[in-house]
């Protein structure tokens, strides 16, 4: 443990009394504070759809991307910009979604799949077409429960057909996919129209007239599937239409369905969603969707596609549709358990077609740029860093040139060790320019990124080194992670713009999370934070303001966990926030450290989580964060899936990524050996370093703290410690640097 100034017990109780209190507080902070939505999406609940509900047409396809849409190719698809038009993140289980797997997300209102086998395999095989219902029963759909059951997302086949059929709801399914979106969880299909029947668009548009004039609630048409040729898995059969021809087929269909809505209700009193359920081949993409008519909420489509799933403009899932189709057909009040999609709404009316549809583009766009450049990007990064740490160790242990040399040699090694530093808040900065627009190939997309990112390192390294903090040795440490806490803060309360799509960030077609801070952001958040946290207290301690240092610990400490925790809706973040920030202000108040009062730390730090999950799920379901979702799955008894998942995902990263495995041996190395033998790069570096610098040894230990504990929590989480030590090890060797050169020159 770092050495202590006298003991102060008193101090103990006064901070778990803070920690006590900032549990209450957050809580009602997250109890009282409206939803944050997606530039201006809705928040009115689905309760507030008006008693007479508009009957809803659902067209559902796959494969169609906005880039195929055009209005000479496609006019029907194009025509949809009179209303919100978005994106579809249709991610199920595995990476790429086959056309089963978006029926069966619609179905169930969580993923699912219809393949039963390994991630490798399902690359590999062809996607199965959808079998037709046959005596108004879906022949597969104890199958796809099966399968199901085997997953550890909870999906159950038939929620949606069940719901509607509980609430005596007429519905219709035109098509196979239609088959399995609307039957109930034993696989019955109240009305249904086959492939045979709907076999020509004018016949498609016939069925749907005559449904909404005798009065059905809710239709739902399976408008075909759209296969690239060119990216499809090893043992499918390329079919024999181009993807052309195909996406034109869809739009037939889609045309004769709007032209059945015109003649029967018209389109101001019909919903009708047209939407893309999964990808063309083994590449995911975002899909196309759109929507006309009344909305949940009240009111009509305009604008951009959102909802709460997702808090992202434009950007909605294939498990929010289950939601919007029960909200529009029975209201809020439905009663259906265990989706984890909310209603798809509308956000910025009145924006002009136009804009809208280069926002779609735009979105994805950068998904597709930067998928490439992820791996390399870590692959490169991590590599670096090992090389910066032989680097370091050979300038730190020889002196090249005597004195003036020596210097020269440190001066270098400060700035390229800052300026590695400042990499990872410039990935997010870069998507400040949209750099995707740059160029076709991966390798032009590769320059535009990484001179955006260039430009952002050189801004930030520039004002670390020569602003008024320059002279102090924890100055570019503090500086360089105030900002890269600062952006990832701004961002999450802004809408999660720069984390997405970024190199360091948040991916759309993966789907796992789009807004706040993920594992890779909560990071670099929490290691910015604490960083900035260590430098200010050291300047306090050495100034004769113990107390006010401790003020200031105990109020970063409670910012920090606010924005991660309730900005980022982040439920991992706070477990290692918390106890790291706490440890910190016993250090530097002095107080000896103790196991009781390390559990006096823990016991706190669990009331503040337990009090800011349960008042988020006190709010209403559309509302809810991940956190109240959470407390909702230990409720309904899967507590033990999201262990398990959580387990093989980071079993999954140590095996699959040697370089990520390699950079975390490496790091939790160098941090262990430096807070324990101080002198193990063969000089009194850090035992100096600690001598001009009491709370610097206090604040690496907390870091440890927090990202062994960051790591044990979350999901992906050996991406914790890996991520966060690329931006801490840096910035602990600038700072060796300037002690080093501060003795050099005091040195005759």
């Amino acid at each position: 443990m770092p050495r202590s100034a006298t003991s102060r017990p008193h101090a103990l109780p006064a901070l778990v009394a803070v920690i006590a209190a900032t549990a209450v507080l957050l809580g009602a902070l997250l109890a009282a504070a409206p939803a944050r939505a997606a530039d201006g999406v809705t928040e009115r609940a689905a309760d507030e759809v008006a008693a007479g509900r508009a009957p809803l047409v659902l067209v559902g396809f796959s494969g169609v991307r906005w880039s195929d849409v055009s209005e000479r190719s496609t006019p029907a698809l194009a025509s949809m910009s009179s209303g919100a038009i978005g994106t579809v993140a249709v991610r199920s289980v595995f990476t790429a979604a086959c056309p089963a797997d978006g029926w069966l997300g619609l179905s169930a209102g969580r993923r699912a799949t219809d393949f039963d086998g390994t991630s490798a395999e399902h690359a590999a095989a062809a996607c199965a077409p959808v079998a037709e219902v046959v005596d108004g029963v879906q022949p597969d759909l104890a199958r796809y429960r099966a399968i199901a059951e085997e997953d550890t997302f909870s999906a159950v086949p038939g929620t949606l057909g069940q719901a509607l059929a509980g609430a005596g709801t007429r519905a219709l399914a035109i098509g196979p996919g239609a088959g399995i979106a609307l039957a109930a969880e034993d696989g019955t299909v109240p009305g249904y129209v086959g492939a045979a029947e709907a076999g020509t668009p004018q016949a498609v548009g016939g069925y749907v007239q005559d449904a909404l004039e005798s009065g059905a609630q809710v239709v739902v048409v399976d408008a075909g599937v759209v296969r690239d040729p060119e990216d499809l898995p090893a043992q499918e059969e390329a079919p024999a239409a181009s993807r052309a021809e195909q996406v034109a087929a869809v739009d037939a269909r889609v045309a004769a369905v709007q032209r059945a809505v015109e003649a029967s209700t018209g389109a101001d009193a019909t919903t009708l969603l047209a939407v893309s359920l999964a990808d063309a081949g083994r590449t995911a993409h975002l899909q196309f969707g759109a929507a006309t008519g009344p909305a949940p909420g009240g009111g009509t489509y305009d604008g951009y596609l959102g909802s709460r799933s997702t808090r992202q403009t434009a950007i909605v899932q294939t498990t929010d549709l289950t939601p919007t189709v029960l909200a529009l057909a029975l209201g809020s009040d439905h009663g259906t358990p265990g989706l984890v999609g909310a209603p798809v709404t509308s956000t910025d009316p009145g924006t002009s077609a136009a804009e809208r549809e280069r926002k779609v583009r735009d979105l994805d766009q950068a998904a597709q740029a930067v998928q490439p450049l992820v791996g390399p990007f870590f692959t490169a990064w991590g590599a670096s860093q090992l090389v910066l740490y032989a680097v370091a160790t050979l300038a730190l242990r020889r002196a090249w040139g005597g004195s003036r040399g020596r210097r020269r040699v440190l001066g270098g090694l400060r700035v390229l060790t800052v300026a590695f530093a400042a990499v990872c808040a410039s990935t997010f900065l870069a998507n400040t320019i949209p750099w995707w627009r740059h160029g076709e190939s991966t390798g032009d997309h590769l320059l535009a990124v990484s001179g955006a990112v260039a430009l952002y390192v050189a801004l930030i390294t520039a004002l670390a080194l020569l602003g008024p903090w320059r002279r102090a040795a924890l100055g570019p440490l503090g500086f360089v992670g105030l900002v890269t806490a600062g952006v990832l803060a701004v961002d999450c309360a802004t809408g999660s713009r720069l984390i997405t799509s970024s190199l360091n960030g948040l991916q759309p077609v993966v789907a796992g999370r789009f807004y706040g801070l993920g594992n890779q952001q909560f990071a670099l958040f929490a290691t910015g934070a604490l960083l900035f946290t260590t430098a200010l207290a050291d300047r306090l301690v050495r100034g004769g303001r113990r107390r006010w240092a401790v003020v200031a610990v105990a109020v970063l400490g409670l910012v920090t966990t606010f924005v991660d925790g309730v900005l980022g809706s982040d439920f991992g973040g706070p477990p290692a926030i918390l106890p790291a920030f706490g440890l910190l202000a016993l250090f530097v108040a002095g107080v000896r450290i103790t196991w009781r009062r390390v559990l006096a730390i823990a016991v706190a730090t669990l009331l503040v989580l337990a009090a800011i999950s349960v008042a988020d799920w006190l709010r209403p379901v559309d509302d809810q964060t991940h956190l109240g979702r959470f407390v909702q799955t230990l409720l309904d008894g899967g507590a033990w899936q999201v262990v398990e998942r959580k387990a093989a995902q980071n079993l999954r990263i140590l095996y699959s990524n040697w370089i990520l495995s390699l950079v975390l041996a490496v790091a939790a190395a160098f941090i262990a050996f430096v807070l324990v033998r101080p002198k193990v790069l063969g000089v009194s570096l850090l035992a100096r370093a600690y001598e001009a610098h009491p709370v610097l040894e206090a604040g690496l230990t907390c870091l440890l703290v927090l990202l062994v504990i960051g790591f044990a929590v979350n999901d992906s989480g050996a991406a914790v410690p890996a991520v966060g030590a690329m931006l801490a090890v840096p910035l602990i060797i600038a700072a060796c640097t300037r002690t080093l050169d501060a003795g050099a020159a005091r040195r005759p």
